[in-house]
């Protein structure tokens, strides 16, 4: 048989016959008979309900040829299934004229094994198209959804074989469709599971529809956890397999044993953590108290079982506002966190905590209850009121201290510097902030420290140092510096302590010293020997002042021996200003008059040694008190060595003027001048730059001029000239 050209398997078309049967009696059909006449085909008999579709009339067809009923593009097909049914093979065709799909049957009529006629049958086959149309569009949208749905569909026959999979089960699987349909079940089965589910299998053959949930074995390996229905296959009374619905639910198993977890996890802390944790739900007025809410306040969760009210009995009456104004910020979804306040036990004891409120929300995103964290912080308060007043007690000694302190990070950034740097080195504390300390230091001494503060860093042990710091007017102040590590508790140095002191004061302190010790060495000395060289220099004086009134000749060896005698009485005299203190008489004095005779008494020598001596003195100036003859014994000294200081000849200038409550006196001569590492020791016993003296005139001057509670200061440059400046008290107002 065949269709349109294309061969048709007899069993074919006897299941398409057998599919033709129901409606057989309700599709239009026709008969008709055709000869073989002088190589020509000739229809001799037509008879049925089809000819008006077909547009055909009885008597118009009959001795017709075929050929001539039949549409141009068929005419030679079907000649050629006439030729084949005359020469006596059956057959069936589908054809279509004039939009009417038709099938025609062919069937050869023997006689003495000669076909001597062909009986035809006709039948309209369009409401079997319109239900195979239906039956393929059917079977489409059942393939889509096999074949384009998330969920595994598998058929299964009764000897556990794999006769359908769609993609999704290839997914699930890891294997192939081709691998799968030649493989039974057992392979995706568990080690531990096979016996188990191969026996299950008999039963769900037999039973209804069910639903669980089994583990899968991948091709890969891999345990997948699979939610599967299970679905007989029965088809008249017999059953053929079954079908299976799986879905894949690893993930959800995975969330629900994570949930699960969690929600184990969340019991655990609720019981067994150190802070107080209550909840209360509002829709159902109930209360859940754990442990250490009910060990810590004393109420049991049972005896607030029926609290109608979100504020619980811990809450004193006068924070019962503040209390409901948290509750209504809770409830708006707002949580509150570290809340300090005073809650009370149920003994009536009261206890600091700190309190925190988290809104819970239901399935609705509703807040319907809330969770309360409160914390014990009763040491804490404690410990911060012990460091505040710890804090307090040591920012006043900081701030208050002359010392100056210091504090730095690990990499010499300062962090914290005391107000006495102010006072000290003129410098903000605040400048110091964030900038490295070394950058203070004198340039010398930089290197030095750095390699101290290196050494300290290794044996973390303090240090002690002395080093130049910068002052605010640019000049630099020793500094004597202890420099001390923290250790925090990593065994790190995160920090260093600095304090330092003015050694300014104690430098100063330590030269009186060692200068009261060589006047005191001086005075003991003076005190033996003045006595003992003035006797026998009296009697040597008076027998050479005999000796001279009867000599008649070398009088001038007289006069230098005479001479040479006074000048060491004078020495011994100024010995004994150094020897014992002097009874002062002390005496109003204009200083203006006291410089006019001195420089009357020395003007001679200045002349003879072509020195210029310029006075100025400021009008109306203030008295002070001294003891006259010291006073001028001081400037006459200052006046002689300014003179000395210029052999060649030059310009003394002496000058008094008034500064606030002081006098000053200056004398500036035009000598070689004084280097400045010498300036410091000026004022020392028996240091002189004068090729004879002693270097007691000047150590006087500064004696007399201190007991008078004043200074001498001395400024000089060498080429250039000195300038000693004596600076006196005033004793009243000018007259």
């Amino acid at each position: 048989m065949t269709e349109y050209g294309k061969s048709i398997h007899p069993a074919s078309a006897d299941r398409n016959r057998q599919a033709r049967r129901m409606k057989i009696t309700k599709q239009k059909s026709l008969t008709f008979t055709f000869k073989k006449s002088r190589e020509a085909f000739v229809v001799t008999q037509w008879n049925g309900d089809l000819s008006p579709p077909l547009e055909y009339v009885k008597e118009w067809l009959l001795q017709k040829e075929p050929g001539a009923l039949i549409m141009p593009e068929l005419s030679n097909y079907m000649i050629h299934c006439f030729e084949r049914a005359w020469l006596g093979e059956p057959l069936t065709v589908e054809a279509e004229l004039h939009d009417v799909p038709f099938l025609i049957s062919l069937h050869p009529v023997f006689n003495e094994g000669k076909v001597f006629e062909v009986n035809g049958f006709c039948l309209d086959i369009k409401d079997r198209m319109t239900a195979e149309k239906q039956l393929k569009e059917s079977e489409q949208r059942f393939h889509s959804l096999i074949n384009h749905t998330v969920d595994a569909l598998v058929s299964i026959d009764t000897q556990g074989k794999l006769t359908m999979v769609n993609p999704a089960a290839e997914k699930l699987t890891g294997y192939t469709e081709e691998e799968l349909l030649a493989m039974t079940f057992h392979p995706l089965l568990p080690n531990d599971k096979k016996e188990k589910y191969n026996n299950g299998f008999h039963t769900l053959l037999r039973g209804p529809s069910q639903t669980f949930e089994v583990k899968l074995k991948k091709k890969s390996g891999e345990i997948v956890y699979v939610n599967l229905t299970v679905t007989p296959i029965i088809v008249n009374d017999e059953v053929l397999g079954i079908y299976c619905i799986g879905k894949n639910i690893t993930e959800r198993i995975a969330q629900e044993a994570e949930l699960k977890e969690t929600k184990e996890l969340l019991e655990s802390l609720f019981t067994h953590s150190a802070d107080m944790i209550s909840i209360y739900d509002f829709d159902k007025k109930t209360i859940k108290l754990n442990p250490a809410f009910e060990e810590t306040f004393g109420w049991k969760e049972e005896e607030l079982k029926d609290c109608q009210s979100p504020i619980f009995p811990i809450v004193l009456d006068k924070y019962m506002q503040e209390s409901l104004q948290m509750i209504q910020t809770v409830k708006k979804g707002v949580p509150i966190k570290g809340h300090e306040m005073i809650c009370q036990r149920k003994d009536g004891s009261l206890l600091n905590t700190s309190v925190t409120l988290f809104p819970i929300w239901d399935q609705n995103g509703r807040v319907h209850a809330y969770s309360g964290i409160s914390r014990d912080i009763t040491e804490k308060k404690r410990q911060e009121k012990a460091l505040r007043e710890s804090e307090e007690k040591y920012r006043i000694i900081a701030e208050n201290t002359m010392d100056l302190i210091t504090v730095s990070d690990d990499h010499g950034k300062v962090t914290y510097s005391s107000p006495s740097n102010k006072v000290i080195l003129g410098i903000e504390p605040e400048t110091y902030y964030g900038r490295y300390a070394g950058e203070f230091l004198h340039p010398d001494d930089r290197e030095r420290i750095y390699q101290l503060m290196r050494e300290m860093v290794q044996s973390r042990k303090p240090i002690k140092f002395e080093a130049r710091w910068k002052h605010n007017n640019g000049g630099y102040v020793l500094l004597e510096t202890n420099a001390t590590p923290v250790i925090n508790e990593k065994d790190q140095v995160e920090s260093f302590v600095v304090v330092s002191r003015d050694l300014t004061e104690r430098k100063k302190t330590e030269e009186m010293l060692r200068k009261s010790d060589k006047l005191s060495v001086l005075g003991q000395l003076a005190a033996g020997v003045a006595h003992e060289i003035r006797n026998p220099l009296t009697s040597i004086k008076g027998f050479l002042q005999l000796l001279e009134s009867k000599a008649q000749d070398n009088n001038e060896y007289y006069e230098i021996m005479l001479s040479e005698i006074d000048r060491i009485n004078s020495i011994v005299s100024e010995f004994m200003v150094l020897a014992k203190p002097q009874v002062m008489n002390l005496v109003p004095t204009n200083l203006t008059q006291l410089l006019r005779h001195v420089i009357s008494l020395l003007e001679t020598q200045a002349i003879l040694m072509n020195v210029q001596i310029h006075f100025h003195a400021e009008e109306n100036l203030p008295l002070v008190s001294s003891a006259d003859s010291q006073l001028k014994q001081v400037f006459i000294n200052l006046l002689k060595n300014s003179i000395e200081a210029m052999p060649e000849g030059g310009n003394i200038y002496i000058s008094v003027r008034q500064q606030a409550e002081l006098l000053s006196v200056s004398f500036t001569d035009e000598g070689c001048g004084i280097p400045k590492e010498l300036l410091p020791t000026l004022g020392e016993p028996f240091y002189t730059t004068k090729e004879k003296g002693t270097g007691l005139g000047l150590m006087v001057c500064y004696k007399i001029i201190e007991n008078h509670g004043g200074t001498i200061q001395v400024a000089s440059e060498v080429g250039q000239g000195s300038t000693f400046t004596v600076i006196l008290p005033i004793l009243c107002e000018p007259a």
